[in-house]
């Protein structure tokens, strides 16, 4: 079923401060795309210009509930490195506001229908992204990992050291619908893909670089 999503217009709601806190559900793919990705001056490529970064995820209990799915290239500056997030939609508006307010993210508001191993992503625009997972059999213990990012523009650029605790495990990703707003892809079979599930987050404040 959808998770709901009110209409873009009027005031968003009040949010909570940083640090946000998750439990949920985490798949992460890198997609070839046709042409190279824009990766501003201040920043450096880290895995090349033709690999789109795609990270959807359900963040079931904690700070707040809702869905995402962000995108951009993987890039570093300096020792720093993570995904750029060029674009992001959730399903909720106080993250809409809290993400744009705190950590400079482009939020925009979506719908998230979800069925059995795949997940349809609709803004006010239209059809955003339609994506289907299969899981491996391998899973390994949780343990520690980064989850670090970068948002803002080259004169407010920030950086977001995150972090989690989860059962990294392989998984299939694979596009089944792509807008033509978003980079065209070469295939729609990622080249990477995996999955954190379940997963204990935490996003603090961002880091001014």
């Amino acid at each position: 079923m959808p998770d709901s999503a009110p209409a873009p217009n009027g005031p968003l709601p009040p949010y909570p401060p940083a640090p946000w806190s998750f439990r949920g559900h985490l798949w992460a793919a890198l997609l070839p795309v046709r042409h190279r990705l824009p990766v501003p001056p201040d920043l450096r490529p880290l895995a090349g210009t033709s690999l789109l970064a795609v990270g959807l995820v359900r963040y079931r209990e904690g700070t707040l509930v809702y869905d995402e799915l962000a995108m951009g290239p993987l890039v570093r500056r300096g020792r720093r490195a993570g995904l750029l997030i060029d674009r992001i939609w959730v399903s909720d508006t106080a993250s809409v506001r809290g993400g744009r307010d705190i950590w400079g993210l482009p939020k925009e508001l979506a719908s998230f229908t979800w069925s059995d191993g795949s997940v349809h992503v609709t803004d006010h625009d239209g059809p955003v992204a339609g994506l289907a997972f299969a899981p491996g059999r391998l899973r390994l213990p949780a343990f520690p990992l980064p989850l670090p990012g970068f948002s803002g523009s080259s004169g407010r650029r920030l950086f977001v050291p995150g972090r989690l605790v989860g059962s990294l495990r392989p998984e299939t990703v694979a596009v089944t619908s792509w807008s033509d707003r978003l980079p065209p892809l070469e295939r729609t079979t990622a080249r990477l893909s995996v999955a954190v599930r379940p997963f204990r987050m935490t996003v603090p404040e961002p880091v001014r670089c």
